[in-house]
């Protein structure tokens, strides 16, 4: 959705979850919370951009989230990947349920309809 520079010493997002120790770029994710993205991923959660796994960092919101895009090649409209595989690099149903603390079929119950699948 957006791609944005931060200087080391600040703070990325709501409040003070996350600081920035050295300046790196951030994307933002038009999916959150709402969109069963749970905010249990803040500071912690992984997805895949163009073959790069890349980290969640500050708090997880109602509808983005922000990653940290410093050391990947990564363009706004890129596609990114919450579950399934990216190149070489995936993210099971398993791996994402156990950085949110989530049941398998309570993750899947609770991801929104809207978010595109693609069967395969």
């Amino acid at each position: 959705m957006d791609i944005k520079n931060v200087k080391m010493g600040e703070f990325i997002g709501y409040g003070t979850s996350f600081l920035a120790e050295y300046d790196m770029r951030v994307a933002s994710i038009p999916v959150g919370y709402s969109y069963g993205f749970s905010r249990g991923l803040s500071n912690q959660g992984r997805v895949l951009i163009n073959g790069h796994r890349v980290s969640v960092v500050g708090v997880v919101n109602m509808n983005m989230f922000l990653v940290e895009i410093t050391h990947a090649e990564v363009k706004i409209g890129d596609t990114v990947t919450l579950i399934g595989n990216d190149g070489d690099l995936s993210i099971s149903v398993s791996h994402f349920g156990n950085l949110s603390d989530q049941l398998n079929y309570e993750l899947l119950t609770r991801l929104d309809k809207d978010i595109p699948r693609v069967v395969v």
